[in-house]
């Protein structure tokens, strides 16, 4: 099933790499650092942490294959910057998939963004980012606001492990913002555990609208 899924991932990002990469390398290019990155990730594959959840498992195997890219792209010669920035545009690509589908989803019977957005945050909870591989605190907030904190990502953990926590706060846990957008909330957060927290403390608050699908 790990397999599967990690090839659900890489597919679409395939693609979406292709069409970000075209402006700065031909054909020939892309098609080396495609296949670069995969051999990078294959290297780091045996060390990748064996999580006791397909969900964590499925995370910290993507985090690798993020770390690839990231590697592949500075070894040849681009920017920490620019890599990063490319990485975020292309991992939002396959952000929206999952996010669109997780908000289909949880939305029948709802009357309410708040309770849509309860049982979209629940969803994403049970899978991928589910316990034990990840820790989770409930917390009290207003009635229309959804609060839970974070105080164990593995995800965080193997970026920190390879020295990439600043990478990671600027492409895994940035694609959190626009991501509550897409639910029609916002997503206010004062730390992460990458950043050096040592919590995430998620607060969404939904739209007064909610947008028509």
């Amino acid at each position: 099933m790990k397999f599967f899924l990690l090839y659900w991932f890489k597919v679409p990002a395939s693609k979406s790499l292709r069409k970000e990469l075209i402006s700065l390398y031909d054909a020939e290019t892309i098609k080396q650092i495609l296949s670069g990155y995969w051999q990078r990730y294959q290297r780091l594959k045996p060390e990748v942490p064996v999580m006791p959840t397909l969900g964590g498992s499925v995370m910290v195997h993507l985090a690798a294959m993020s770390t690839a890219f990231y590697q592949e792209l500075t070894t040849r010669g681009q920017s920490e910057e620019t890599a990063t920035q490319l990485f975020y545009d292309i991992a939002w690509k396959v952000y929206v998939k999952m996010g669109r589908l997780s908000w289909w989803l949880s939305g029948w019977g709802n009357r309410s963004i708040d309770s849509h957005l309860l049982k979209t945050t629940k969803l994403f909870r049970a899978f991928p980012f589910n316990s034990p591989s990840y820790e989770w605190k409930d917390v009290k907030t207003a009635n229309n606001v959804v609060g839970f904190d974070c105080v164990r990502c593995p995800v965080a953990e193997y970026f920190q492990s390879k020295g990439l926590s600043k990478f990671c706060t600027k492409t895994w846990c940035s694609l959190d913002y626009p991501l509550a957008e897409l639910w029609h909330a916002k997503l206010e957060r004062t730390g992460s555990i990458a950043g050096g927290a040592d919590k995430c403390d998620f607060r969404w608050t939904g739209k007064i609208e909610k947008a028509k699908k």
